[in-house]
């Protein structure tokens, strides 16, 4: 969770929130940290200091921690220069507040961080936005596991979050089409960076249950001539890099 390492980079907060957010008195947000093993760690190591924050976690007096929902990303194709990724999610902008400040006051917080430091350091944090593009009426599998396309974009000069909104508007019917025709379960979001220098402007991810049903999906939706619209409109609003990871939930919101 490292929460003491992401209030030393939170004090770098912006007082202007990114534009997609400003109408929201309290968005939904995530925060993530990019992280590498310490050498001879792994990610049996990780897996057994998720299980032991999740259980610690019910010491802190904390209701929005104990409903926060934490998420491990392991990088599968692409060139990532981390090993995993961890992103702690179902919090509104308020209540991730509430928890910082709940997680440093404590006890077991600052323990809990120290022990994480004995796997593994993290040189990159943030705080995003998260909002819901699309989700499937089909169900993910619940085998622990998800396949993640992830693009981090940054966008042209003159280009703003609605020439990203526009991009979306003409790939909504078509990749949602694709989906029902695949009847594969995925989930789509688009996340804008809070702090500055994060080094891209926004960040969109697809989930898939696994290869077979991300195949599946980007065929269908590519083999549609309605998509190509959307590819140009996304290609003229900003440059992405893309990756593959594998993901699972390494903490369960309380309730």
């Amino acid at each position: 969770m490292l929460m003491l390492k992401f209030m030393l980079c939170a004090t770098i907060l912006t007082l202007s929130l990114a534009a997609a957010v400003q109408a929201a008195e309290s968005p939904q947000i995530t925060q993530g940290f990019g992280c590498n093993f310490l050498e001879g760690k792994g990610s049996a190591d990780l897996d057994k200091w998720a299980a032991h924050f999740d259980k610690e976690r019910a010491k802190i007096d904390s209701p929005e921690l104990q409903n926060m929902r934490s998420v491990v990303w392991m990088p599968f194709r692409g060139n990532v220069a981390v090993d995993f990724v961890w992103f702690d999610g179902n919090l509104t902008f308020n209540e991730w507040g509430k928890m910082s400040d709940a997680w440093d006051r404590s006890k077991v917080g600052p323990a809990l961080d120290a022990s994480f430091d004995e796997v593994a350091t993290c040189a990159s944090s943030g705080l995003s936005s998260n909002e819901r593009l699309s989700q499937s009426e089909k169900q993910f599998a619940d085998d622990g596991e998800v396949m993640i396309e992830s693009y981090r974009c940054e966008l042209h000069p003159g280009k703003t979050i609605a020439d990203s909104d526009a991009a979306l508007e003409a790939w909504k019917p078509v990749f949602e089409k694709a989906v029902k025709a695949t009847n594969t379960a995925s989930f789509v979001g688009r996340r804008i960076p809070m702090i500055s220098g994060s080094g891209y402007d926004l960040s969109y991810f697809l989930v898939w249950d696994d290869a077979t049903a991300y195949a599946a999906g980007n065929s269908a939706f590519t083999a549609d001539p309605d998509s190509a619209e959307s590819g140009q409109l996304f290609n003229a609003a900003h440059k992405c890099t893309s990756a593959l990871f594998k993901g699972r939930v390494v903490a369960r919101p309380a309730s």
